[in-house]
């Protein structure tokens, strides 16, 4: 495997440097692009349409392929090139959005916009798993921290564009021909990594290998097995027949618990599959999950992984409630000081947070950004004092969410670092899938309690909580692994 890689000793040429930070950005930039329009646009697009209430809570469910991408992450490792993946599937991501523009439309049932947006969000997903593996594999580690401010920095550009002028383009003429402009930005995007990004993998796999694989008779029975049960349905009612007798007690488990005992049991899949993988017949999941769980204290590093951004999920997600009902903020003062200041601090932090880290090592801040991360929390019990006694201006308030922000960045860019050394070089994908989907399962299960706690305790004693729940991760920093450099495979080894 050849690879443009550079020494820590010597630094690369300027040239080398504007390269890749193109192909950093524009990747990352593509990476937010798909995200931000399957999990910002979806409620607003199925609202406008005439959607009930419960149809525009249910868009949540297509944040699912995130939370699931690790199941088959392993064939972007073990097929074909990285970077045919990626333009491979910014291609689909193209044809999908455009699909999803003919759909916008209320001339047509929501189920096919529905299953546009299904698409969307399993390519997205996928894309980021390339996008991630593709990084791992080109940059050295010493560039891998390097260039995280920009990876983050490209990200929330992305969310910023489809939130922003993406929504207002579209007020102004429809969704239809704005989905239609999003498609070609995207078009756009994928013919220049089409010039730009580095030719750095050999294939172990080709395509053809991959249809094989795929279609195999037990995936036909499978699908068959499928239809039967359909056609039993629609012959025998069977359905209608199990909600007489079992629907009263299953119709009062919420939508959230349904999706928690989903990731459950999928989580148990993975560590089943990761168990004692035969020497005779390694499938490529089994040597991906067996491979991650057999690196040093794997159990710390998915407890730290899951546990990690939980406080700031309660806390993001009751902050701006916080802010409208008890210091009486507008939308527009909101946006200003949490969208504008506050997202130019994060960017600050992150970039700040990546030099250092490349320049003195992950081991040196890992504290000091951690605690700066969620002792910045603290911020928000004053706040909300204050705001019980009526003291608190609109400069106060932006002052602690550009603070809290800087923190948010620093924590972004020690947690990013640290998950790429979890990586193993053999399945830099597959394994940066895991850690990332673990996250989120943390992040969303944290969030979804959030709303009834903040209620039960007041905003005070939540923001406090908020806090404490951070404690957990940090005490597992002293037993993680990796903070001196990732283990180097014997292939890597130069």
């Amino acid at each position: 495997m050849t690879s443009q890689r550079t020494s820590d000793s010597q630094a690369p040429p300027k040239e080398q440097r504007f390269a890749v930070r193109t192909w950093v950005a524009s990747t990352y930039f593509a990476e937010g692009y798909p995200y931000s329009i399957v999990n910002s646009l979806a409620e607003l697009i199925f609202a406008s349409l005439g959607a009930s209430l419960g149809t525009v809570g249910l868009t949540s469910l297509f944040h699912l392929p995130w939370n699931l991408k690790f199941l088959w992450a392993p064939l972007v490792d073990q097929y074909e090139t990285k970077r045919r993946w990626l333009l491979g599937l910014e291609v689909a991501l193209c044809v999908t959005l455009m699909g999803a523009a003919w759909a916008a439309s209320r001339s047509l049932p929501l189920g096919v916009l529905a299953a546009m947006f299904l698409a969307l969000a399993l390519l997205s997903a996928t894309h980021d798993v390339t996008i991630d593996g593709f990084y791992l594999e080109v940059l050295d580690e010493a560039e891998q921290s390097r260039f995280v401010g920009i990876r983050q920095l490209s990200y929330k550009l992305a969310s910023l564009l489809v939130r922003g002028p993406g929504v207002v383009f579209a007020g102004l003429v429809g969704w239809r021909f704005g989905l239609l402009a999003l498609a070609l930005v995207m078009a756009g995007i994928t013919v220049l990594h089409a010039k730009i990004l580095p030719r750095t993998e050999v294939a172990k796999s080709n395509v053809g290998a991959l249809l094989t694989g795929l279609f195999r008779p037990r995936w036909f029975v499978g699908v068959a097995s499928v239809a039967v049960l359909i056609g039993l349905q629609r012959t025998f009612h069977v359905l209608d027949s199990l909600r007489t007798h079992f629907g009263a007690p299953l119709g009062r488990v919420p939508v959230e618990g349904w999706v928690a005992l989903l990731l459950a049991a999928l989580f148990g899949g993975f560590v089943f599959l990761s168990r004692n993988p035969s020497p005779r017949r390694e499938s490529p999941y089994r040597a991906a999950f067996g491979e991650f769980l057999a690196q040093p204290r794997a159990g710390v590093i998915l407890a730290f992984v899951i546990l990690f951004r939980s406080g700031e999920s309660f806390l993001q997600k009751m902050k701006w409630p916080f802010l409208r009902d008890q210091v009486h903020l507008s939308l527009e003062q909101y946006g200003l000081a949490n969208g504008t200041f506050g997202v130019m601090a994060s960017f600050a932090g992150t970039l700040l947070g990546g030099y250092l880290i490349s320049k003195h090592g992950l081991r040196r801040w890992i504290w000091p950004f951690v605690i700066a991360q969620n002792g910045l929390h603290l911020l928000y019990v004053l706040l909300a004092k204050w705001a019980l006694e009526g003291q608190v201006g609109l400069s106060t308030v932006t002052a602690i969410i550009s603070i809290e922000h800087v923190g948010e960045g620093l924590g972004t860019a020690v947690f990013t670092v640290f998950l790429m050394r979890c990586c193993d070089p053999a399945h830099r994908a597959a394994h940066m899938a895991i850690v990332t989907a673990l996250m989120s399962v943390g992040f969303t299960v944290a969030g979804m309690a959030s709303g009834y706690l903040a209620q039960a305790l007041g905003f005070v004693r939540y923001f406090g909580f908020s806090f404490v729940v951070t404690l957990p991760s940090m005490a597992l920093i002293a037993f993680l692994p990796h903070l001196n450099g990732r283990r180097v495979a014997p292939k890597d080894a130069h």
